[in-house]
Parts: C-alpha cells; sequence; structure tokens
C-alpha cells in the first residue's frame, strides 16, 4: 500500500515531464500576438543615430544597454544599427510603448518581426495585455486561464 501523498517514482516522473511539456506550451502561446518592437531606421544617418544611441544609454533616456556590452548576450554584430535598435527598443518597452516613445529624432521606427536572434531577446510590448493564470490541484491536470486587462 502506498503512503497517501507520495507519488510512485515513475509517476512523478510522467508528472514532471508533463508539466515541461505544459510550462513550453503556455510559454510559446503566451507570447502576445501583435507585439512591436522599436528599431533603428534602415538608412539612418550614422550621425544622428550615435547621437539617438548615446541618449538611449544615457540616464535621460534609461535603457537597458548591458546586453550590448562586449560581454552582453547582444553585443554582436557589432555595429551601430543592431546596438541601436536594442536600446531604442529598451527605452520604448520601458515607457510600456507610449505613442511617440519610438522616434529618436527620426532614427527609429516599429517593426511587427521580432528583431531577436540567437541568443539575444528583444523584449515586447503586446498591443492587448494579457494575464495568464496557472492553476494546479493535487492529483489533478493544469487548467489555464486569461484575462483582458
Amino acid at each position: 500500500m502506498r503512503r497517501r501523498g507520495r507519488l510512485p517514482a515513475a509517476a512523478a516522473s510522467l508528472c514532471l515531464a508533463a508539466a515541461a511539456v505544459a510550462l513550453a506550451t503556455i510559454t510559446l502561446a503566451a507570447r502576445p500576438a501583435g507585439a512591436a518592437w522599436c528599431i533603428a531606421r534602415s538608412g539612418a544617418p550614422q550621425k544622428t543615430l550615435q547621437a539617438a544611441l548615446d541618449y538611449a544609454c544615457g540616464p535621460a533616456g534609461g535603457a537597458d544597454c548591458a546586453p550590448i556590452q562586449a560581454s552582453g548576450l547582444c553585443y554582436l554584430p557589432n555595429t551601430l544599427a543592431a546596438h541601436a535598435s536594442y536600446a531604442f527598443n529598451s527605452v520604448y518597452q520601458r515607457s510600456r510603448a507610449a505613442p511617440g516613445a519610438c522616434d529618436f529624432a527620426g532614427t527609429a521606427t516599429i517593426t511587427l518581426t521580432d528583431p531577436s536572434y540567437g541568443s539575444c531577446t528583444y523584449p515586447s510590448s503586446p498591443r492587448h495585455c494579457r494575464t495568464v493564470r496557472i492553476h494546479h490541484a493535487e492529483n489533478s491536470h493544469v487548467s489555464i486561464s486569461t484575462r483582458q486587462r
């Protein structure tokens, strides 16, 4: 007879595997449809782009520029446009995608195509925010509910 509250090792492994699949599914499904990012505009003048990057990474801009430093996950490609795109997007997301927050003296634009690559992930702003809640009761399945904010 099994003690109450403990699962056999095989059942526990199966539950962990199922939870991992559910979490992966939730992670993929929770990625907002219609997300937006702020990136450097193609053809922007280098001097203006550099000034905008300096602003974004400075105290007034408030961007998280650690990922575009030499040891960061978004350092490569080491180009002005790539670094500016990451910094611009950081400011834009921190502003909660406020109107006008993606301009940077005309050097930036909104894109609906995720600019993330490799290990460099650009945060995104959903057009319609949702809260995802995961409900789990002991010895039962996982259920997911969402609500509009």
